[in-house]
């Protein structure tokens, strides 16, 4: 913790003489900053006493500058113009497409939705700088670490702003390689035996009553244990395992398939400082995170299950992958 040392010519007391001196009186000054004569007075008498040097000579026309008051006067001059200067450039910088967004959110997100819609908005906003951090902690808005958070977890913070983003429901899915070797399973207790790829950080299983999915997750084989979502992605695709993915994931590998298990949804939140939202950049974020995730065009995002095999009209021709069975 940083002390902050009182200095002898507190910035409020010099910007009361300035204005006096400019003014050319204490009456005027009072009437320019609606403050009492008194207040005023008192304000220049406290500054005198601190620098110990007299600033003004008071007479019946008003208030002239001593020699001393003069050096202070250029300098409190110069004072004022910087702090103008300073609360223009950040009026300035709010009000401005321009700047940096530091966006905090799982690596999965970062590097499979975000980052593949990245390049246009920067080619469309010159201006502002994105910074992708993965490191999930949840203090991290509050310190100012980060401007804006990808969350599962709903914030209770009273300063902090949940806006609901989208709905991402959960299943097993493997590439078609794997089940041509392995086979399919048709039920949850068909689980045991199949090569798991365990990502570390996955969100819990959600809704399970019986505990029944999570019991037979843990009778599993952990062929791959990993906290990188790009690992787990390339080892899935690839046929290594089988693993639990967001329906989403078909939009961008569409040729795994989705086993016909149960499925849990986990709503994602997009979180913020209350004090931050006025910033034009940070606004122009949100705007560009509300269409990546917009459930009216993607048909994964919405809070209903949509099956996958409902997804091919919102491809684009892609294919809306593929359901086991």
């Amino acid at each position: 913790m940083v002390e902050v040392v009182r200095r002898k010519a507190d910035w409020d007391d010099i910007r009361v003489f300035w204005a006096v001196a400019s003014l050319g009186s204490f009456a005027a000054a009072a009437r320019a900053l609606e403050s009492a004569l008194t207040t005023i007075t008192r304000t220049v008498d406290r500054l005198e006493d601190r620098l110990n040097t007299k600033l003004l000579e008071r007479g019946p026309h008003g208030a002239t500058l001593t020699e001393a008051g003069e050096k202070v006067y250029d300098l409190a001059f110069t004072m004022e113009r910087s702090a103008e200067a300073l609360e223009n450039s950040v009026l300035n910088s709010e009000s401005a497409l321009e700047g940096r967004v530091k966006i905090a959110a799982r690596d999965g997100l970062a590097g499979l939705i975000l980052t593949t819609r990245l390049p246009r908005f920067l080619d469309e906003n010159p201006l502002i700088d994105v910074v992708l951090d993965t490191e999930q902690r949840a203090d991290r808005l509050m310190a100012g670490e980060v401007d804006l958070t990808l969350t599962f977890s709903a914030p209770t913070h009273p300063d902090l702003v949940a806006v609901p983003l989208a709905h991402f429901h959960f299943n097993f899915f493997a590439a078609q390689s794997y089940l041509d070797k392995h086979g399919i399973p048709e039920t949850l207790a068909d689980l045991p035996g199949h090569a798991y790829i365990h990502h570390v950080a996955h969100i819990p299983v959600g809704k399970d009553p019986e505990g029944r999915r999570l019991a037979f997750m843990r009778l599993l084989r952990n062929r791959l244990v990993t906290n990188s979502s790009a690992s787990s992605y390339a080892a899935i695709t690839l046929g290594a395992g089988l693993s639990i993915l967001p329906t989403a994931v078909l939009s961008i590998a569409p040729e795994l398939v989705m086993l016909n298990m149960p499925v849990t949804s986990h709503q994602l939140w997009l979180v913020r400082h209350r004090d931050i939202g006025k910033s034009a950049r940070i606004r122009q974020v949100e705007v560009w995170l509300r269409k990546i995730f917009d459930p009216r065009r993607q048909p994964w995002y919405r809070p209903e299950f949509i099956h996958p095999r409902d997804f091919p009209e919102f491809l684009e021709g892609r294919g809306g992958g593929s359901v086991a069975g």
